[in-house]
């Protein structure tokens, strides 16, 4: 007959034993997880990557290509292959930092005609994903990309049609991650899109600096381009609408 005390005390010592188990997990986390020392320099990147994952159909990947670098997909290897789109590393891309000052690393599919069809999440250092926000709010946010286009305006929050504004929803408590991954996922597509066609590059006229030996005031600055205004409006940002800009910068 064991007595009260010693109960209470095999309580304690399995419920610091389950504790110490490691919970189960329905995937692998992305969080720090470690990517091949490689994978920078490696030409065959989808040897490295899981990019059957992002380009569903594709059975081919050609080594990296371009500049910033990208690989073709294809639907299977040899001279008739077809060539289905693209595939490409963010961070070969862009380095935007996210709420933890690092980049979240995502594999990405884009079709020929410039529409996602399949997005990744393979490395993330968020804090926030660990404390109270699962790491499945990250991954269904980037899913609401497969389908859009490279060329449509995403921004998080609400659409606003009068604007041609493709809204995808946000994560509450994580509002500077899910803005961050926007530009990532956006300016990586666009990067591969300008290379292979899909946007037409924009031709500028080389700046010629002249001297005219005039001051301008401030109003005069602002007409001409030289002096201009950032204003980012809440919902721009995936919070609710409010008479203040979250942003009202002169630069």
């Amino acid at each position: 007959m064991f007595s009260l005390g010693q109960r209470f005390g095999a309580f304690c010592l399995a419920l610091s034993l389950a504790w110490a188990l490691p919970a189960p997990r329905a995937h692998a986390s992305a969080y720090e997880a470690e990517l091949p020392a490689n994978l920078a320099s490696t030409p065959d990147m989808c040897s490295l990557l899981p990019c059957t994952e992002v380009f569903p159909g594709a059975h081919h990947f050609s080594e990296r290509k371009g500049q910033p670098p990208y690989v073709e997909a294809y639907d299977k290897d040899g001279a008739d292959r077809k060539l289905l789109g693209y595939v490409m590393l963010s961070t070969d891309i862009t380095d935007t930092p996210a709420y933890s000052g690092k980049p979240v690393v995502t594999l990405i599919g884009m079709d020929k005609q410039g529409h996602f069809v399949g997005l990744k999440v393979l490395k993330h250092s968020e804090p926030i994903l660990l404390l109270g926000i699962p790491e499945s709010a990250l991954i269904n946010f980037i899913h609401q990309y497969v389908g859009k286009s490279v060329t449509d305006t995403i921004e998080v929050g609400p659409s606003r049609p009068d604007e041609n504004i493709v809204g995808v929803d946000a994560i509450s408590g994580a509002t500077v991650t899910v803005v961050s991954e926007n530009h990532v996922v956006m300016l990586s597509g666009a990067a591969v899109a300008r290379q292979t066609g899909i946007i037409a590059p924009t031709v500028r006229a080389p700046a010629k600096f002249i001297t005219t030996g005039q001051k301008y005031d401030w109003a005069q600055l602002v007409k001409m381009g030289a002096v201009q205004q950032l204003l980012v409006k809440p919902e721009q940002v995936g919070l609710p609408h409010g008479p203040e800009p979250f942003i009202d910068l002169w630069f």
